[in-house]
């Protein structure tokens, strides 16, 4: 069963669906003039250029027929007759503003907001301000949601403001303290956003002083025969649709200075300071990261999309980018460490990594209408290679998961893998061990290759980073009964 974006349960006049590996846009006839205008303007071009919008063509009627089709057979939808296709450019990464780090969701807002200021100059606008109309490629921000973009109706205001606010100014004010993250936020609203009462319950104190914030979340309250402000102020902005756009372009950057405004402190997390490794000598990192890197560049295909489990600030996924050509995922349950990666990442690989806050013990599962909606972690992120540095003591002892659990939940991504292994002997390990009293799990070097030799037709011991750290890659995944 083929996982649709929201989009497609959501707008009846512009569809996204994926058919025999490409994406398309079903578009209704509104839709598809907006669409047409922007496609032939200067700014498309720009927006291509600069890596903020995916490309877009449009369908010829031949070529369009088996496309509507099969939309018809699987949305639960009957297409308008005079409905066109345009072929979208597909992300090779899907993620969710749940799995953002606050840096993220601050580049989602902004982007969001400068196109919808580039395109008033065009006459068209965005119908909403959803965090699902952006996607990553790396730490860039590319708006992928052709079909928000509609002719500009003469408004002073903007209809999508209050989406705008809960999808992104109030998870970012809640997340702007040292403790919470806007991640949280988004899952304490039950992944639609936080409404602004549940906001205002949060804030950290400085962002509960702040009055510019209090006045646009107060215009997010349902107000009684309350109606859209287009319709509103339909005959006034009618008359002046210049004064019209000035006040709705004022509105636009008074969301962007609210954005900017809460641009937060690194997270006081429990990995932030990881980068000092300390307890790693300069050979030790140089062989740790050499031995990524051999990985990868063992095969052709893995350094396609590289998934860094626990990658921390960047360091190996930094290497890996510059020196193994690799695109890589780093998924780290710390939002202070990701922090640090997004502020630290040089410019000239910053659009080979990406960080993701998870924790590979509890993937982010699929939700939302059908289980269809929002689809899993596992489903989105397909990697050519798995590297796992350093984290399998902290899964198997603090957390408790066998060994084998814990090798299976790495063998899921049907990826090779490469693990740096702190055997028993490590002194993290001891420690770790140290804290649990009667602690009985199996943990030892060869209780991890017993549980890769389980799942993997080939595992090997490559080396060492020091004298307790032990390499090993294994590949080639063996069926399962």
């Amino acid at each position: 069963m083929t996982t649709l974006p929201s989009a497609s349960f959501r707008d009846p006049e512009n569809a996204a669906f994926e058919h025999e590996g490409t994406w398309f846009r079903i578009a209704g006839p509104a839709s598809t003039s907006a669409l047409r205008t922007l496609r032939t303007a200067d700014l498309y071009s720009a927006l291509v250029a600069e890596g903020s919008l995916v490309s877009f063509e449009e369908l010829s009627d031949d070529d369009a027929a088996p496309i509507i089709r099969a939309y018809a057979e699987t949305s639960g939808r009957t297409p308008a007759p005079d409905s066109r296709v345009f072929s979208v450019e597909r992300v090779d990464v899907v993620t969710y503003p749940w799995e953002w780090p606050n840096s993220l969701l601050e580049s989602a807002a902004l982007l969001t907001l400068d196109i919808r200021r580039r395109l008033l100059d065009l006459g068209l606008d965005l119908k909403d301000a959803s965090a699902f109309n952006v996607q990553f490629r790396g730490m860039r921000p590319v708006f992928i949601d052709l079909g928000s973009v509609e002719q500009w109706r003469p408004n002073p205001s903007w209809n999508a403001s209050r989406q705008f606010i809960e999808h992104f100014i109030n998870p970012l004010a809640v997340g702007s303290g040292e403790r919470v993250t806007a991640a949280d936020a988004w899952n304490l609203g039950g992944h639609r956003g936080l409404r602004s009462d549940a906001a205002r319950a949060l804030l950290p104190r400085k962002a509960r002083r702040s009055l510019s914030l209090l006045l646009l979340q107060a215009t997010t309250r349902p107000v009684e025969k309350n109606a859209p402000s287009e319709s509103k102020f339909a005959d006034t902005a009618n008359k002046n649709k210049d004064l019209a756009r000035n006040a709705t372009r004022s509105l636009t950057k008074r969301l962007a200075r609210q954005v900017r405004k809460l641009h937060g402190k690194e997270h006081a997390t429990t990995w932030v300071d990881y980068g000092t490794r300390a307890h790693y000598e300069s050979d030790d990192l140089t062989r740790k990261s050499a031995f990524a890197t051999e990985f990868l560049q063992a095969q052709p295909d893995r350094s396609r999309l590289v998934l860094d489990v626990g990658g921390n600030d960047g360091f190996t996924a930094a290497h890996l980018a510059r020196h193994a050509g690799a695109r890589v995922i780093v998924m780290d349950a710390d939002a202070g460490a990701l922090d640090v990666l997004h502020q630290g990442l040089p410019q000239d690989i910053a659009p080979a990594v990406t960080p993701i806050l998870g924790d590979i013990t509890n993937l982010t599962p699929a939700s939302g209408l059908l289980n269809r909606e929002f689809a899993a972690f596992t489903e989105r992120v397909s990697p050519s290679a798995v590297i796992c540095q350093a984290v399998l003591h902290h899964v198997v002892i603090t957390q408790g998961t066998p060994m084998q659990f814990a090798v299976d939940a790495l063998a899921a991504f049907g990826a090779p893998v490469q693990i740096e292994f702190a055997d028993e002997n490590d002194q993290k390990s001891r420690i770790l061990l140290s804290q649990i009293p009667n602690w009985s799990g199996e943990y030892s070097t060869e209780a991890l290759l017993a549980a890769l030799r389980n799942r993997f037709a080939h595992v090997e011991v490559m080396g060492t980073t020091s004298a307790t750290r032990v390499v090993v890659n294994a590949w080639d995944l063996l069926e399962q009964a």
